[in-house]
């Protein structure tokens, strides 16, 4: 049995940058519902101008910067992301409890968690202050203001000839649903014309780096595990037959990977590389994984767009070229029948045969809502048919077919734990 013990000599040179990160997350999430487009980095925007020209201190300026650019993280539902388009907002508050619940799983975020929490939370003439006996952060109220501001300039096609308005209906609402302390800070932003077009700018993400006040802030191979970890978590959580997927993929193809010899590093990046190779399907409606029966054409068409996806968001964090590509190329094949790119073998990695591999016999093992899970035995029948048929790397499942006992172990171990803690989770979510 391996050590999976992180070795630091052998990671320390690692570094991702934060800024990069969480801007991927936001993206990410964001594909949720396209009708949303970037609302989180809108909403980020318009809060940070505010608290810039306020000039909050710098404790303060982070906390509104990144809770606001993952305010709706907990929004996981399609239906509950649809609801945030609503300016006169609907029982809210439980999709802010869940975003807190997550935010709180990643020690580099729980500080943001309180935040989010009480970002829909009213400012009522002062009762705001509180809510189910809490103190609300004064930020929270920072945040729901600019989430509303961005929720009133959605859609509009002349956002200068609109801002009159929506500046009117928030003054008009101030004291009552906003803080008046923020509603003046807003109003004196609002009066330059930049503020307005940076919204809607095609450079959103170099608007928001320049802003950012953790841009300096980089991330090592074990922080970034992490990270991606948190990503696998709101991934899976959207269905309870793929609950622990993406953690078997990353356990699978890692305990593969360190025997085939693969560096340190190399192995810790792969495992990564499982986390959030199915990242993409956060676009793919609900109902098309929990579906029982076979999709249709048009249906397929659209998860195919996944693993697509997944390399678009992943390919804009420098660093994580390598993990992006064994990402995404989790359904190519070594005869040019997968897809999206239909690489054949001589374009196809060594980390990208594992995560195929590791992919398909996870898949197998799992139970599914058109079928219950196969056994390791059965799983290897399938997988050595593949690689007859020239689509799998017959070595990548002769080393599984020789480990078979280490990947199980790995494998069942990591998939029940994540599957306990995801029952945990998710009790605490319904006691919003």
């Amino acid at each position: 049995m391996y050590n999976h013990q992180v070795r630091i000599d052998a990671l320390s040179t690692f570094r991702i940058h934060l800024f990069d990160m969480v801007c991927a997350l936001s993206t990410a999430l964001d594909l949720l519902d396209p009708a949303l487009g970037s609302h989180q980095k809108r909403t980020c925007l318009i809060a940070a101008q505010i608290a810039r020209n306020m000039a909050l201190n710098d404790s303060d300026y982070q906390d509104v910067f990144g809770a606001a650019i993952f305010h709706d993280i907990g929004a996981i539902g399609l239906q509950d992301r649809l609801a945030l388009l609503d300016f006169e907002e609907h029982d809210a508050h439980a999709h802010a409890h869940l975003g807190a619940l997550l935010l709180s799983r990643f020690p580099g975020f729980d500080r943001y968690a309180a935040l989010v929490r009480h970002h829909h939370i009213q400012w009522n003439y002062g009762a705001g202050a509180w809510f189910e006996g809490e103190t609300v952060p004064l930020m929270s109220h920072l945040i729901y203001l600019a989430d509303r501001i961005e929720v009133l300039a959605q859609g509009q096609d002349n956002i200068l000839g609109a801002a009159p308005g929506i500046v009117e209906q928030i003054c008009d609402a101030s004291g009552s649903k906003f803080h008046p302390l923020f509603v003046e800070a807003f109003c004196k932003t609002a009066q330059q014309e930049s503020f307005w077009l940076d919204i809607f700018s095609r450079n959103l993400d170099r608007i928001l780096m320049d802003l950012a006040p953790f841009d300096n802030i980089d991330l090592d191979l074990e922080q970034m595990l992490q990270f991606a970890q948190f990503f696998a978590l709101v991934i899976d959580s959207r269905s309870h037959f793929t609950a622990t997927h993406s953690v078997g993929v990353a356990i699978t193809a890692e305990t593969i990977a360190r025997h085939l010899q693969m560096s340190e590093q190399e192995c810790i990046k792969i495992r990564m590389a499982g986390y959030l190779h199915d990242l993409g399907k956060l676009a793919i409606p609900s109902e098309y994984i929990e579906r029982q029966g076979a999709l249709g054409e048009q249906e397929m068409a659209r998860v195919r767009s996944h693993s697509y996806l997944t390399l678009d968001i992943l390919g804009a964090i420098k660093g994580l070229e390598d993990v992006a590509e064994w990402a995404a190329c989790h359904h190519e094949r070594l005869d040019g029948s997968g897809y999206p790119y239909h690489r054949t073998g001589a374009e196809l990695t060594l980390g990208s045969r594992i995560m195929a591999v590791a992919d398909v016999y996870t898949a197998l093992t799992e139970d599914r809502p058109y079928r219950p899970g196969l056994s390791p035995i059965a799983v290897l029948d399938s997988l050595h048919e593949l690689a007859q048929q020239g689509k799998l790397d017959p070595q990548v499942i002769a080393t599984l077919k020789a480990n078979l006992s280490d990947v199980e172990t790995a494998r069942v171990r990591a998939q029940n734990q994540e599957g306990m803690d995801l029952i945990e989770f998710w009790q605490l979510a319904t006691q919003a």
